[in-house]
């Protein structure tokens, strides 16, 4: 399922070989590895290109949506996507290059694709954690309706390349 999305300042849709250069280049940033779980730095031309071709696989299984996020008139500006945990819950995950930050992106981002989730899916739980060190994150996720767990926890960062604490949330429709 290639799902094509739009919001006021974004497109939605699946990466394409023309995104390699454009991707290494946004994901190649110690700033952003360390702040997802499972980007690695330094983030190299062949990670984007194996990453890109996995997509397929996962979208038509039914357990990975990934999304590229596009800003009209500039192009790739980050990612975002849903990951099957298990049962009929998804875990959401983005970023957004550093150029870009601040611009409320990853919060139009993840509430476009969550409404694709819920109408399209027929989702109703998702789930998300963001590093105790980016708070920002967590704005994003509550700006979404996501609330804290209660749980807090550690989950591995490959660009810090050690386990760092996290914050559980969980959004239900």
């Amino acid at each position: 399922m290639d799902a094509q999305l739009e919001t006021q300042r974004l497109t939605l849709g699946p990466f394409r070989e023309s995104d390699l250069d454009r991707l290494t280049a946004l994901a190649n940033n110690i700033n952003i590895a360390r702040m997802v779980s499972e980007m690695p730095h330094p983030y190299t031309r062949k990670d984007a290109a194996d990453w890109i071709a996995s997509h397929d696989a996962g979208r038509a299984a039914g357990t990975d949506f990934p999304f590229a996020i596009r800003l009209k008139g500039e192009g790739l500006v980050g990612a975002i996507g849903l990951h099957k945990k298990g049962g009929a819950v998804f875990d959401l995950g983005y970023w957004i290059g550093e150029p870009y930050w601040g611009r409320g992106l990853a919060s139009e981002a993840a509430a476009a694709v969550m409404d694709w989730a819920r109408t399209g899916l027929g989702v109703r739980e998702i789930t998300a954690c963001y590093f105790e060190d980016n708070p920002a994150s967590g704005r994003v996720l509550e700006k979404c309706g996501f609330a804290r767990t209660g749980k807090a926890g550690s989950c591995q960062s490959l660009g810090r390349g050690c386990p760092a604490s996290s914050i559980a949330m969980v959004w239900r429709a």
